[in-house]
Parts: structure tokens; C-alpha cells; sequence
């Protein structure tokens, strides 16, 4: 009999270990698979614009939509951070020559998406001039052949209750949601609006009227 006991008991270890090894196993397939789909993960490469910070505003993945050698404005690198590590854009007119019907931004190709899934887009937003800024923040997201999925303009006025920055707490969150459709990569931009270009001090200086920065970003499955 208590062979038998013993042998009943060996039998049960075994069969929890095998359980165990196959739970440990599925585990791992999982979470592969959630990096592979990036399920609510971040999707956006160099979020922080730390990489872009440390390259004097160069990167492979954010594109500048400016030139400000053109009179078009300017997309540049800031140490002003809402989190963590150093790092922002700073978009701003420079001189009185320029065309501030321009909009100086960056864009993003975002890839990885899974088609007819609802995303949220944000970022953190900076425009210390107050509720009386000429700036406003017009951010969005298009779709493989260009065409809109969603756009949204923002403005410092309306975000007073927002999320902040914990490094920078001028930084306020700001968000969009969207449908993927048909798309699994989409361009996010974030770029600067300037709403009466009259009211531009030209013999002033221009950067300090118009400048703002953009940090944080994210794109994640709701």
C-alpha cells in the first residue's frame, strides 16, 4: 500500500511540474506575441526626443516639416523635458521675415498598427506665454495614402486642468483618439499655428512671441 501511495505522489509531482513548465512556457509566448503587436505599448520610436536632443535636432525617425533658412520656421532641439531624461522640440519663428502662416513641425512614420483598432495619440504641450498666446498646437494623425484619420488643435488656455510634467510642469497633456481602419502605419505630426500673425511684435523678438515644445509623445492601443 504505501508503494502505492508513493508511487501516486511521484506521479503528482511530475504532473505539476510538466503543468508548471507549460504555464512558463505560454507565458513566454504571450509576451512575445505583446511585443510583437505592441498591445498597449508605445509605438512611437524616441517618445522622449532624448535621441533627437542628444543630435542637435537630427534623427532617422522624427522628419522637421521647416526651414527656417526659408522663412518657414523652425523645429528644433530643447534640454526642457516633462519627464526623465533631457529633451524636447521647440518650434518657433525666428525673424520678421517669416511666413507665420507656416506651420514648423515634426512627423512620425508609425508602424505596427493592427487594422479597424481604436488608438489614443498624445503628447505633452508647452506654451509658457498664457492665456493670451498667438501659438496654438494643431496635432493629428494620417493614414497610409495621406488621407486624415484625425486632427486636433490645441490651445494652453484649454488645458489648464491637464496632466503635467513632473520635471516641467508647464507641460500639459493633451490627447486624440482615432480608428487605425484599414491602416497598420500611419504618420502622427504635432506642429505650431500661429493664430493672428498681426499680432507679432516685428521689431521684437520673434522667438519668445511665438515658440513652443512638444515632448512625450505616445501612441497606444485604447
Amino acid at each position: 500500500m504505501k508503494k502505492i501511495y508513493l508511487g501516486l505522489t511521484i506521479a503528482a509531482l511530475l504532473t505539476g511540474c510538466a503543468n508548471t513548465a507549460q504555464t512558463t512556457s505560454t507565458a513566454s509566448t504571450n509576451a512575445n506575441a505583446v511585443v510583437a503587436v505592441a498591445s498597449g505599448e508605445n509605438l512611437i520610436i524616441d517618445p522622449q526626443l532624448t535621441e533627437f536632443r542628444s543630435n542637435s535636432g537630427k534623427s532617422d525617425v522624427w522628419k522637421k516639416e521647416a526651414n527656417k533658412n526659408a522663412g518657414l520656421g523652425d523645429a528644433g532641439s530643447s534640454k526642457d523635458s516633462a519627464f526623465d531624461e533631457e529633451g524636447s522640440s521647440r518650434l518657433r519663428f525666428v525673424s520678421a521675415t517669416d511666413d507665420f502662416t507656416a506651420q514648423p513641425g515634426l512627423t512620425q512614420l508609425v508602424n505596427g498598427l493592427q487594422p479597424n483598432t481604436d488608438y489614443q495619440l498624445s503628447l505633452y504641450y508647452n506654451d509658457k506665454k498664457g492665456d493670451d498666446s498667438i501659438s496654438e498646437l494643431v496635432f493629428g494623425v494620417n493614414g497610409m495614402t495621406g488621407k486624415s484619420l484625425a486632427t486636433k488643435t490645441t490651445h494652453v488656455s484649454e488645458l489648464a486642468d491637464a496632466p503635467q510634467g513632473a520635471v516641467k510642469k508647464r507641460f500639459k497633456q493633451t490627447v486624440l483618439n482615432f480608428n487605425s481602419g484599414s491602416n497598420v502605419s500611419v504618420t502622427i505630426y504635432a506642429k505650431l499655428h500661429i493664430t493672428d500673425p498681426s499680432q507679432i511684435d516685428e521689431s521684437g523678438d520673434i522667438g519668445k512671441q511665438t515658440e513652443v515644445r512638444i515632448d512625450e509623445f505616445k501612441l497606444s492601443k485604447l
